[in-house]
């Protein structure tokens, strides 16, 4: 019982002189790694930490993470999925999209989804894809990076319906997410089983749930 309150005593000062607070699953084992994709692909980004928030908010740095459904597989570090129809017929597959997007990834496949150097970079050039695709369409850097996470999270054609949906909107900004995009709802409103929300939920909230995890890797990558 005392070694217990020494322990949470102990963390309470650290926490109090203003320490770092702790990284999930293997992000301290990981960030040098990620952080060398960033400069290889990405090296204009800022804040570098929005790479880490969206692998936070995907697998929370478990690098064998995998969400399956009875149609979907979502595997790895940044939960690159593959999904089916009801016929069985493929409706995407984020790994083999994200793959034609640099020679680098030729050699990764479902055969080892997993594969933390592929799923890193993965990460890194699909979240920069998006944001070319955005920034020409968002008011600010800030608002062109939420619209990237939301687009990583349930697709450009989702994102693209919110700005359609904002525009003859009274007061909507198609330019912001926050306030006003977020506020666009176009997924269904359904809660779906296995993930505690409904896919439109999910969407508005991704990016800003991206932007709260990013604060604790300031400064580390």
């Amino acid at each position: 019982m005392m070694r217990a309150l020494l322990m949470v005593m102990g963390l309470l000062a650290m926490f109090s002189a203003g320490a770092a607070p702790p990284l999930p699953g293997a992000a301290a084992q990981l960030l040098p790694t990620l952080g060398a994709e960033v400069d290889r692909f990405w090296p204009a980004l800022a804040p570098r930490a929005f790479v880490a928030g969206v692998i936070e908010q995907e697998s929370n740095w478990k690098i064998g993470a995998k969400l399956q459904t009875a149609r979907e597989l979502g595997a790895g570090l940044g939960q690159f999925t593959r999904a089916y129809a009801a016929d069985g017929s493929l409706r995407f597959d984020a790994l083999e999209e994200t793959k034609r997007l640099d020679p680098s990834l030729a050699a990764w496949s479902w055969r080892d989804p997993y594969r933390a150097e592929y799923q890193l970079r993965g990460v890194v050039l699909k979240l920069r894809a998006n944001n070319r695709a955005c920034a020409p369409l968002m008011t600010d850097s800030r608002e062109a990076l939420a619209c990237a996470a939301a687009q990583y999270n349930g697709g450009a054609g989702s994102v693209s319906k919110r700005i359609r949906l904002c525009r003859v909107t009274s007061g909507c900004d198609p330019g912001r997410w926050f306030g006003h995009l977020e506020h666009r709802v176009v997924q269904s409103t359904a809660r779906v089983a296995g993930y505690g929300e409904s896919f439109a939920e999910i969407n508005s909230k991704y990016p800003g749930r991206v932007f709260a995890r990013m604060q604790k890797y300031e400064g580390r990558l």
